[in-house]
């Protein structure tokens, strides 16, 4: 999907109860955004081999082809890490999501996008984070679609 580390194995989407609710939140949070933009959240996330990973679109309702806002984060994942610390980095995503969304929204003419992964330090962990225009819901099309063809994201061009 969307993952910061190169890895063979694929990952387990998160549940789907957990990023429609994140959707909800966002779009209830910055329901004054999406009227005015005409544009609402699709959050999306999976569990690899070495990293959890989530993005967060803000996306045109009524055109998939303009551009996006879409903010992905990442953090390194220990081996049998327990269920209860997968949940406290989940709430972690959150915070973050509205730390970088309240910062977007605040300027009018906001435009910093960071399209390759950069270290943030949040609470005293360590997270990854990249800001682009990339429509998420377009990019799991297109992999859907070239899945189906017979190509798999691990092939050398």
């Amino acid at each position: 999907m969307f993952q910061r580390k190169k890895t063979l194995k694929p990952g387990l989407d998160l549940p789907q109860e957990w990023t429609q609710s994140v959707s909800d939140l966002l779009n209830e949070t910055y329901e004054k955004e999406c009227e005015s933009r005409r544009r609402h959240f699709d959050v999306f996330g999976q569990i690899l081999p070495e990293e959890m990973v989530v993005a967060a679109g803000f996306s045109n309702l009524e055109n998939p082809t303009e551009s996006a806002i879409s903010i992905f984060l990442s953090c390194d994942l220990e081996p049998g890490l327990e269920t209860k610390k997968l949940k406290e980095i989940q709430a972690t995503f959150v915070d973050l999501f509205g730390l970088f969304f309240d910062e977007i929204f605040s300027q009018p003419d906001w435009s910093e996008w960071e399209p390759m992964w950069q270290e943030v330090q949040y609470e005293g962990a360590t997270f990854f984070h990249k800001i682009t225009r990339e429509n998420i819901l377009l990019t799991l099309e297109a992999d859907r679609l070239l899945r189906e063809a017979g190509f798999s994201e691990d092939e050398e061009e």
